[in-house]
């Protein structure tokens, strides 16, 4: 039997940020400590505060507007919109004051929502005299449990276990002391631990700011309460009794999601006890105290969540809660742990990794949890950070961000054959695909939709971010759309590109299509868009035809086309598509990069790059095209070190082991990597932009674009490596082993019946015999590229020549 992977810990974890993390794809917990409790922090994707006000904000820009303010007036702006003063036409303002709305962010940005909330905390208080304690932590990922083990010199040991099962949204605490001795505390407390639940309320937001400004230095600037009036905590939470069972209750104000409010209700049952509210006028929390009956050496806690979402609204999912944790609680506990190992087997048993360096195999398994303990299809994914890990008041609003931090958390999901992971990803995107068509209707004037820098999990009744030349970067509505098209391509399935991946192509390219203006050169150029986050300098052309965009616009047009031959639909789109792209304008000369002398491979994934985009560095060969930036930024480090590994800028044999220095060097307690450095942003929550951190390893494993599988193609000779069930595209599972420099025996399932291709594993070329037995008959292509046919469902072995 595989030994599991575990992550251990024999010291407090102090903050919900470095706590072990369990959950079940939309409830989850993070486990950490105080002196002497050991505490609970609940997040859930749906509780959010979802007001948004958008009377405060100016008209959002028509690109008539932008587009004369650049060109003609010539408009010189800083990229966030946060000086007015540096604000100016070079060519003189016809309107100065609309100038400024259009070149400021929006004033909603700077209220404190919509964003993510924290859901409440379930604190078991420990013997407090008692000093001196040690504690283990360990949370086994194969099975999706935490144990902890507390020891004190005086003699007593608990022992804790937790989980959360797939279904329903509870957790799951056991204990049991051990060595208790009476004497050890006072003779009028009968109890040796209890438990508090509580949520707490909002603290009142300047005060939020200066507290985290005093402990952290940062400034807190992504919401500086300009319009406080406006700004306005939750209303506190409640301590409320529903038939006889006592619970926490947080009610949020009606808006446009949920007209009615939105509520959650935290409900806990104890084996054997009381469950008593604690008087709250002053501090308005809503606390319960939960006293398990005589001394509480051993039993059980198990709390639920209901929200405005769960199954039947909020009082029948607290009933059906009630109902199971009745006479029959110890069988639904126990059918719910079965339940907890039997799907986390089904989960590992989809692919597997071995490497001869622990940090990075542990890394692979552990981002893995991570990702399905926050992701799962039909819920409301994250944002920025993890749920169970957020502030009262979250930078950035927590929102689904577009840059590349919605995109970035998925990057390995595929690779590690987990497609249903991705369903989360197509729910986040759902919501911004909706207003996006909106935003190309009314201020582009343009068909399709126009995804934004950012958004959020509500119902938008106006674009959410409309000032603000950021606010028109166009080369996000093509970059949202690449795990669709790659979704397709690694699992040849038909029905989800019919129903859900082509028509999000179709309207990112129908939006392009039109957005794509034709000059006096007869060609289609781009105007007017920065780049990433780019500033507006004066100059028209830094806004023209920039590199950035017009990949993405290529990659755009020719996915679209793909996709809509392979269904064969839209045959007059596609004659659309194709002329802008027979007539597109080269990029701008301020972005040519000189592209060297490229190997066959390095040309195959320069196409690949071109046509889905990942940032590619032109410095020097190392790790981090930007030393600074690995040193304070490791989140957008990621998605440029996917592009190196890719196009062989990355050396393994060179640059593997600083690699695995910097996956150390940002590597937490709980196994989660941190995206931005604390010593500057403070303590934000933990981030789910660096869910991606598996993906370069996956790259150097095995990479499969253009419908090519390379097995092995970046990695170093000297660490010993096998993958199991990689998925790559053609709906291909590839498993292969590296051992001593060279690559063993090669196996690949064959799921559609497609014909595979692939750069030979072996200098001296390779045979193939089928599942059967028969040998395969392999057949050549230009650039190095052998194929050979297969059935659905097919299995083939590789052996070398």
């Amino acid at each position: 039997m595989t030994k599991p992977h575990v992550i251990e810990s024999n010291e407090l974890l102090l903050y919900p940020e470095d706590g072990l993390l369990l959950g079940n794809g939309d409830f989850s917990v993070s486990v950490y400590q105080t002196r002497d409790r050991i505490v609970w922090r609940f997040g859930k994707g749906d509780v959010w505060d979802r007001r948004f006000d958008y009377s405060v904000n100016p008209k959002p820009i028509a690109i008539e507007e932008l587009r004369h303010g650049i060109a003609v007036e010539r408009w010189k702006s800083p990229p966030y919109g946060d000086d007015p003063e540096q604000v100016v036409a070079l060519n003189g303002a016809q309107n100065p004051r609309r100038m400024r709305e259009i070149c400021m962010s929006p004033p909603s940005y700077n209220l404190p929502y919509p964003m993510p909330k924290p859901v409440g905390e379930l604190a078991l208080q420990l013997p407090p005299d008692l000093c001196g304690m040690k504690i283990n932590q360990r949370l086994v990922v194969e099975e999706a449990t935490v144990n902890i083990h507390c020891a004190w010199p005086a003699g007593p040991a608990l022992d804790v276990e937790c989980f959360i099962p797939p279904s329903p949204d509870v957790l799951v605490v056991k204990w049991q002391m051990t060595k208790w001795d009476v004497r050890l505390h006072h003779k009028e407390k009968t109890q040796c631990l209890w438990f508090s639940l509580y949520r707490w309320p909002d603290p009142p937001i300047r005060e939020f700011l200066e507290r985290y400004f005093a402990e952290h230095r940062h400034g807190h600037t992504f919401f500086k309460t300009t319009l406080p009036d406006r700004a306005t905590p939750l209303p506190p939470p409640k301590a409320v009794v529903q038939d006889g069972v006592h619970m926490i209750e947080q009610c949020f104000p009606a808006e446009a999601t949920f007209p009615r409010g939105f509520q959650y209700r935290l409900i806990p049952f104890v084996s054997s006890g009381s469950i008593e509210p604690v008087a709250a006028a002053h501090t308005r929390e809503a606390r319960l105290h939960i006293r398990p009956e005589g001394m509480a050496l051993k039993g059980r806690l198990v709390v639920g969540i209901a929200t405005s979402l769960s199954e039947g609204g909020v009082n029948s999912a607290c009933n059906w809660l009630k109902k199971a944790m009745g006479a029959h609680a110890a069988q639904s506990i126990a059918s719910w742990k079965k339940t907890t190992l039997a799907k986390a087997s089904d989960f590992w048993s989809k692919s597997a990794v071995r490497i001869a360096e622990p940090l990075l195999e542990n890394l692979w398994y552990e981002t893995l949890h991570a990702q399905r303990s926050v992701f799962r299809g039909g819920t409301v994914p994250p944002g920025l950070f993890l749920p169970s890990t957020i502030n009262d008041y979250s930078l950035w609003h927590g929102d689904y961000h577009t840059n590349y931090n919605l995109q970035q958390p998925f990057l390995g999901t595929l690779a590690a054959n987990h497609p249903e992971i991705m369903e989360a990803y197509f729910d986040a995107c759902d919501y911004l695909i909706e207003i996006g068509r909106k935003i190309a209707r009314d201020y582009y004037h343009c068909r399709g939709t126009f995804i934004q820098l950012c958004g959020f999990p509500i119902k938008h009744l106006d674009d959410p971010h409309g000032n603000n030349p950021i606010s028109r970067m166009v080369y996000m509505t093509d970059w949202i759309t690449h795990h669709y098209w790659r979704y397709f391509l690694c699992t040849q399935d038909r029905a989800f590109l019919k129903a859900r991946g082509y028509p999000v192509l179709r309207d990112c390219a129908l939006f392009y299509t039109d957005f794509l203006r034709k000059g006096a050169d007869g060609l289609y150029h781009a105007f007017p868009s920065v780049g990433g986050e780019d500033p507006l300098t004066g100059d028209p052309e830094d806004s023209r035809d920039r590199s950035q965009i017009m990949t993405h616009i290529r990659c755009c047009l020719r996915n679209a086309i793909e996709a809509g031959e392979s269904m064969d639909v839209d045959e007059a789109f596609r004659a659309e598509w194709r002329e802008r792209l027979d007539h597109l304008a080269p990029d701008n000369p301020k972005d040519t990069v000189p592209a060297g002398n490229l190997t066959p491979l390095q040309r195959w994934n320069a196409q690949c790059n071109d046509r889905e985009y990942v940032y590619l560095n032109s410095g020097q060969n190392v790790v981090c095209p930007m030393e600074d930036l690995a040193s304070w930024y490791l989140g957008a480090v990621l998605h440029l070190l996917v592009g190196r590994v890719r196009s062989g800028q990355f050396k393994a044999d060179r640059d593997f082991a600083e690699y695995r220095r910097l996956m150390g060097r940002w590597r937490h307690p709980n196994g989660l990597f941190w995206a931005m450095c604390l010593e500057i942003y403070g303590h934000t929550g933990a981030w789910a932009e660096t869910l991606g951190v598996i993906a370069p390893l996956n790259e150097m494993m095995l990479q499969g674009y253009n419908r090519i599988i390379n097995v092995f193609p970046n990695w170093p000779r000297k660490v010993n490596a096998s993958f199991r069930d990689f998925r790559v595209e053609g709906a291909f599972r590839v498993s292969a082993s590296w051992k001593n420099g060279r690559i063993g025996a090669v196996e690949i399932v064959s799921e559609k019946g497609l014909a595979c291709r692939l750069f030979s594993p072996w200098k001296r070329g390779f045979r193939v015999r089928a599942g059967t037995g028969k040998i395969v008959t392999v057949t050549s292509e230009p650039e190095g590229v052998f194929r050979f046919e297969t059935t659905p469902g097919g299995k083939y072995r590789l052996h070398s020549a």
